[in-house]
């Protein structure tokens, strides 16, 4: 049975028609209603997660893991504030995450009622669409209704990209009627995706633009696996002799140039000036090294042209000349197939020739030390999450194995959700999934193992050098006298009792040798529970061991 709120009745039936049955719930009675109809409905897979803010990342790892839209729904009043990160991180990131929020009655809001806050457009400019729905009373509205949910689930993917959207639920009371014994037929609204190619003249442009620069670059940003670039960037180095600086959040397999944020911090003025581009060409979402950005940002660049779906502006170089509104594959592939024609392949020797010069030192016992370990033994194929700050700029130093997937909450770089992400991935992934965080990241979001999908296929390495260990690295730091205590946040909390708790085997390691006896452990992906391998430095050592290998880095190339 379900609920006999007809606006309740619609949203469901066109959840399913849609295809989106995939709903993380979290408690209350406000949104009762519709956590009963969802359950007893035996077509949607539904998650029980109690803290919103950790609801609305768990449901973006699942969709990364499905790569498909998810529901996520609470109750009135803070609630649908708790998931406004995840809204965020999810419109960066370009995800079709569905927010349902229940509200009370309209009547009430602002009269100093319990958990009335303003909830109609709440996210403002994080969703792509938010919708109100009416409580539905007559025929005009049931048409307003269905016609105001369908437009909210076409937005999750329309205009080449996806994005959030916000669907607000008013509920009056009763809530706890549930008499409708089956859903009605509701219309469903279809809105099939445009083809997005340029067009033949707007292609001969483009082609003719660029075979006439010798010195020519594509950057790729963050991209989900599975994007299927691979093959035309590498016909491109091969056949063009164009310069692929690959983010490693880009899921793309390490080449020649992969070591470029390590040479770009080491180099000199006069190797920078034998690699600027003329032309570079962009893809994909954010790029993690500051370094690159830096670099193109005072280039004497030609042209750049940024590869967009939606057809969005961003300038993240502040060099942008051209949108290029297309699919960025077929793209490519039109500038692959051309007849090399003036292409200087020395221009990509002069890249590959500095970046071989790279030679990476061995570290010490530190953050680094044991994020080289854990990556280089991590299995073939596994999903590998990674905590935004130190995590995600460790995992740029080193060489992943063979189809490794890689996720990262870089749409926000906030140090909210990344655990929970790998928790909500895990609850749906058949695979080993693997989470490489610091300590700030991991108990900040720590309710995130407060719910009753923890797979044991999950495996966490948890840095904990007692504070933000990062900050320690940022020039003049070291000159405030609150730096620890308030900026690096410096503690000596442990995360053994509550991941215990919880239901975690947990494994310590204090030194290198505890280190290399558990890593095995934390490699295997059989068991019967999630595995956390807690490992303890300090933010001193890591500063110090971060500060000798670039040393080192630039050392070994003189």
């Amino acid at each position: 049975m379900y609920s006999d709120k007809k606006s309740v009745l619609l949203l469901l039936a066109l959840l399913k028609a849609h295809g989106v049955t995939s709903v993380v719930l979290s408690p209350g009675s406000r949104n009762s209603p519709l956590i009963h109809s969802f359950v007893a409905d035996g077509d949607f897979t539904c998650y029980s997660v109690v803290d919103e803010r950790s609801a609305g990342f768990f449901a973006l790892g699942v969709i990364m893991a499905q790569r498909k839209p998810v529901a996520v729904c609470c109750t009135s009043g803070t609630a649908a504030l708790n998931l406004g990160p995840a809204v965020a991180e999810a419109y960066y990131q370009q995800l079709p995450l569905l927010v349902i929020t229940a509200d009370r009655p309209q009547a009430w809001i602002g009269q100093m009622d319990g958990q009335t806050i303003p909830q109609a457009g709440m996210y403002g400019p994080l969703v792509r669409r938010s919708v109100q729905l009416p409580e539905v009373k007559d025929e005009e509205e049931e048409w307003h209704c269905n016609r105001l949910i369908n437009e909210a689930i076409l937005s999750l993917g329309c205009n080449g990209s996806s994005a959030p959207a916000h669907i607000n639920i008013p509920l009056s009371e009763p809530l706890f009627t549930f008499t409708a014994e089956e859903l009605p037929k509701a219309r469903v609204i279809r809105q099939p995706q445009p083809e997005l190619r340029l067009s033949a003249d707007q292609q001969e442009e483009y082609l003719d633009r660029f075979a006439g620069y010798s010195r020519k670059m594509v950057i790729v940003g963050q991209l989900p696996p599975g994007h299927g670039l691979t093959h035309v960037l590498q016909h491109l180095a091969e056949q063009q002799h164009v310069v692929v600086l690959a983010d490693r959040l880009a899921n793309l397999p390490a080449g020649p140039t992969a070591r470029y944020d390590a040479l770009l911090r080491t180099g000199n003025r006069e190797e920078e000036q034998e690699l600027v581009p003329e032309l570079v060409i962009t893809l994909g979402g954010h790029i993690t090294s500051k370094s690159l950005k830096q670099f193109i940002r005072k280039a004497p660049l030609r042209e750049l042209w940024h590869l967009s779906p939606s057809g969005e502006v961003t300038d993240t170089f502040r060099r942008l000349t051209d949108i290029v509104r297309c699919d960025p594959a077929h793209f490519l592939q039109r500038l692959a197939s051309m007849a090399p024609q003036g292409a200087c392949a020395q221009f990509l020797e002069s890249w590959k020739s500095h970046v071989a010069r790279i030679s990476a030192p061995e570290p010490a016992y530190s953050d680094l030390f044991a994020a080289k370990r854990f990556l280089e033994q991590l299995p073939v194929g596994a999903a590998l999450h990674l905590a935004n700050s130190s995590s995600v700029y460790l995992a740029q130093l080193f060489d992943l194995p063979a189809g490794v997937q890689l996720f990262c909450n870089r749409g926000t770089n906030g140090i909210e959700g990344s655990l929970s992400t790998a928790v909500g991935y895990a609850a749906v992934s058949e695979e080993p999934t693997f989470l490489l965080t610091g300590d700030l990241s991991f108990f900040y979001d720590m309710n995130s193992l407060w719910n009753q999908h923890l797979s044991p296929r999950l495996r966490i390495l948890l840095n904990n050098n007692g504070g933000g260990g990062i900050f320690h690295t940022l020039p003049g730091l070291d000159r405030s006298a609150t730096g620890d205590r308030y900026v690096a946040a410096a503690h000596t909390t442990e995360a053994r009792i509550w991941a215990e708790q919880m239901g975690f085997r947990v494994l310590t390691a204090h030194n290198e040798e505890e280190l290399e006896q558990h890593l095995p452990l934390l490699m295997n992906s059989e068991g019967d529970r999630p595995v956390l391998l807690e490992v303890f430095t300090s933010m001193e050592e890591n500063s110090r061991q971060i500060a000798t290998y670039y040393q080192q880095l630039k050392l070994n190339r003189i």
